[in-house]
Order: structure tokens, then sequence, then C-alpha cells
């Protein structure tokens, strides 16, 4: 009977101890649930931080665009297109009377290499923007006043855009377009 009672003991305790390592295992897998749980949480409140800040300023982005907008277009209505007797130039070319630097000092090999587009004109201020119907938008950098003098435009409105090369500019010819200006330099 003692046998019997201390066998009994023993299969009690081997229960026991294989009943408190499961609830032992169970409870460092619930802790590491938790855990994960819990690192998850971070992640997605840092996500939804983040989420919240990028629309806030997508939204002022927004806003601010709708107000350049609006200002542009009231700009435009108040600029009415004129009519300009429109020709092409190029760098470096001295039978058109141009070298690389023009009137405002900038050089025309660097500032075409930055794509800048670049009109001179008789009458419209240095450093201005105008846009030209069909063409886009363009700064006025250069006068080209010796040229134009010489052939005895100075009485008309006209702008010589700058092509990249003499023959984009021959090709360019000599056009009537449509012009007005968006910002004056005074």
């Amino acid at each position: 009977m003692k046998l019997n009672k201390f066998l009994i003991l023993i299969i009690i305790s081997i229960i026991l101890t294989f009943v408190m390592v499961i609830l032992i295992r169970e409870r460092q897998y619930l802790d590491k649930l938790i855990y994960y749980n819990e690192v998850e949480i971070q992640q997605e409140e840092a996500r939804l931080k983040l989420s919240q800040e990028l629309i806030k300023e997508y939204n002022e982005l927004q806003l601010n665009y709708n107000k350049l907008l609006i200002d542009y277009n009231e700009l435009i209505e108040d600029n009415e297109w004129q009519l300009f007797t429109c020709t092409g130039y190029s760098a470096n070319d001295l039978k058109q009377g141009t070298n690389n630097i023009i009137a405002t000092t900038f050089d025309l090999n660097y500032t075409r290499a930055q794509n800048l587009p670049i009109v001179a004109s008789n009458c419209i201020p240095l450093y201005s923007i105008i846009e030209i119907e069909g063409l886009g938008g363009f700064i006025v950098l250069d006068n080209g006043l010796g040229y134009r003098t010489e052939y005895g435009w100075e009485d008309e409105n006209w702008i010589d855009i700058l092509f990249d090369n003499k023959e984009e500019a021959i090709e360019f010819g000599m056009q009537d377009c449509l012009v007005r200006v968006i910002s004056i330099n005074n």
C-alpha cells in the first residue's frame, strides 16, 4: 500500500509539474503576445501620427496652392494680351549681334544649361516675367538694343526669344504673338 501511495504521489507530482510547465509556458507565450501587441500599437500610433502630420502639411500646401492659383488668376486677368513681333536668337552669333553675355550680365551658355527661358525686349523692363501664348513663360533678361536699333525696330513692340541654337531661331523666324506681362520689374 505504501508503494501505491508513493507511486500515486509521484504521478501527481509529475502531473502537477507538467501542468506548472504548461502554465509557465503559456504565461511566457502570453507575455510575448502582449509585448508584440504593445510594440505593434506603438508602431501604429507612430504611423498614425506621421500620417496626420503629412495630411496636415498636404492640406496646408493645398491651401497655399489654391491661394497662389487665385492670386495668379487675378494677376492674369489684370494683364491683357498684346500683340508683339517675336523673333528668335541664339548665343554667340555675331551676325545677330549676340555673344554669350547679355544685358543683365548673365552668361547664356550657363543659362541655357539651366533651361532658363530668356527673352529680350525693347519695351518690357529687365527681370520681368512674361507669357507668350502657346510658348509658355519667359523672363526678360536681355534688351538687344544694339541689334534692334540698327535695323530700325526701336519703335515696335518686339520680343526676341533665346533658342538653343541658330537653326531653331531661324526656324522660328518672325511671328506675331500674343504676349502678356505676368510680373513687371519696376
